[in-house]
């Protein structure tokens, strides 16, 4: 039997714990490892190559909708999995245009992970039961073109640095963790304050909570 492979990001651990039990209980799934956040995950996937991988959105570092679409571009074998507590269509809007093949709410985790990790693996798209009354035909392409053209302009790792700011990194902590130099990094803070009209890093964190990126 071909066991589906399974990479787990969550920064909650018991709840990652929980589901790595829950997983294991299958014979036709093997989770082959976990992260408790964003970076880690793409690093550890990246090694791994697992068949799919299962993200919060709201994981630090790198959340989890921007980790997909950098999944969808450096390794689109994989697929996506977006475990979550989100059910607005917004999030399932930004997660299908991410290439996510499958979107589960934590409250049903037990109930239907199993059988969307399953589903997903057949290359088929799954949606949590509570959120399949959301209307989606033409929501992608809506979300598309009512989108922030700012926004449009932030490159995926002008975002990446933006998150870990509004963190509170600082921009030596930001060299360290993404190995780029404090030099590139203050020049990647300037573009993104430039480009979004940001006047102070209030602005930002302001920014980065209104679009999901932290939660305070």
């Amino acid at each position: 039997m071909n066991k589906i492979n399974v990479f787990l990001a969550d920064d909650h651990k018991i709840l990652r714990e929980s589901l790595v039990i829950l997983l294991s209980q299958k014979e036709n799934i093997e989770v082959v490892g976990a992260a408790g956040d964003g970076l880690e995950a793409y690093r550890k996937i990246l090694e791994l190559k697992p068949d799919i991988a299962v993200l919060d959105i709201s994981i630090p570092h790198l959340n989890g909708l921007d980790l997909a679409e950098k999944l969808k571009a450096e390794m689109p074998e994989v697929k996506v999995v977006i475990l979550t507590m989100h059910k607005s269509g917004e999030f399932v809007s930004k997660a299908l245009c991410a290439g996510v093949r499958g979107y589960v709410l934590k409250d049903n985790a037990l109930e239907e992970l199993i059988e969307c990790i399953e589903l997903v693996n057949e290359r088929k798209i799954y949606l949590s039961q509570d959120i399949t009354g959301i209307v989606v035909d033409g929501f992608v392409n809506k979300n598309r073109e009512n989108a922030d053209p700012a926004e449009n302009t932030v490159s995926t790792r002008e975002k990446e640095i933006l998150q870990l700011l509004a963190e509170g990194k600082s921009n030596k902590d930001i060299s360290d963790l993404l190995n780029l130099s404090i030099k590139t990094v203050e020049t990647h803070r300037a573009n993104i304050m430039r480009k979004l009209g940001f006047h102070n890093i209030t602005d930002l964190v302001l920014y980065a909570v209104r679009n999901h990126l932290i939660e305070l």
